[in-house]
């Protein structure tokens, strides 16, 4: 059961958001403050911790806190941001994932880039690319606002067609990264990325990690011990078991990478507006 805590009505979906998580907000939004003072279209939280899929000691915060005009915010202050953040909670070193996002990129823009915190990296600058309307819709049709206007309002919905070229730009590398992984808990991010994206090419429909496994254990049972191992190494962060993939996994999971490049080529070929089909 999730590690769950009630919030105002009509914040929240059911389950709520994790007690850990609602600890850290608070000294989230204090650190974000100075860095984008007046400028700040929202904040908003996503991903499982806003959902109700959130795995205490697994699972990420992520954040999204949308920025009027250009960012106008360097690296050095973002590494401020991250510092202050975990100083206050530290249990959720390399657990927190930062994005902030102009204006422009809010609407749909390709062209400004977004400032980025996230597990295992320095903060960065990022490049938006086409996959980038998979958070935006994420956000807008999940997100929790915890400051300044509700997403909804400050984030461009997807089109059928751009939702479609995310999803298949999302899963373009998946196959070529696959032999360069070396840990378990890489290939748990990639097996369970690669069921997000063929639940979303097949449905049109989004979902969390978890959710997309079950999905997809569900319509290709014969891909069960690999979903299962993959959700096993993801809850136990299993990011220094170098074992080698023994032969039976290592080919259910070219199997699935299989499945979705057919899955990713049909919908490329799909007639526009029809996501996932």
């Amino acid at each position: 059961m999730g590690e769950t805590s009630g919030v105002p009505a009509g914040e929240v979906p059911a389950g709520g958001v994790p007690v850990s998580v609602r600890r850290l907000l608070p000294d989230l939004l204090t650190a974000v403050a100075p860095v984008v003072g007046e400028r700040v279209v929202g904040v908003w939280l996503y991903g499982s911790a806003a959902t109700g899929s959130f795995e205490r000691g697994v699972s990420d915060v992520d954040v999204l806190i949308g920025v009027e005009g250009e960012l106008g915010v360097g690296v050095g202050e973002l590494l401020a941001v991250e510092a202050r953040i975990l100083r206050a909670h530290p249990a959720f070193r390399e657990r927190l994932d930062l994005t902030f996002a102009p204006s422009a990129a809010l609407a749909g823009s390709l062209l400004e880039p977004l400032l980025v915190v996230s597990p295992g990296e320095p903060p960065h600058t990022a490049r938006v690319l086409p996959r980038w309307a998979l958070t935006r819709v994420l956000v807008r049709e999940t997100g929790l606002t915890l400051a300044g206007r509700p997403a909804r309002e400050s984030l461009a919905a997807a089109e059928p067609q751009e939702l479609r070229t995310a999803l298949i730009d999302s899963v373009a590398g998946l196959r070529d990264w696959a032999p360069e992984v070396r840990h378990r808990g890489g290939h748990a991010y990639l097996v369970l990325t690669a069921c997000r994206a063929l639940r979303a090419l097949t449905t049109g429909e989004l979902a969390d990690k978890a959710q997309a496994a079950e999905w997809t254990a569900a319509r290709w049972p014969r891909l069960g011990p690999l979903l299962e191992a993959a959700l096993a190494w993801r809850r136990t962060q299993a990011v220094r078991d170098e074992t080698p993939l023994p032969a039976e996994l290592a080919a259910l999971r070219d199997e699935l990478l299989d499945l979705v490049a057919a899955t990713a080529g049909a919908a490329h070929a799909g007639p526009a507006g029809q996501a996932g089909n």
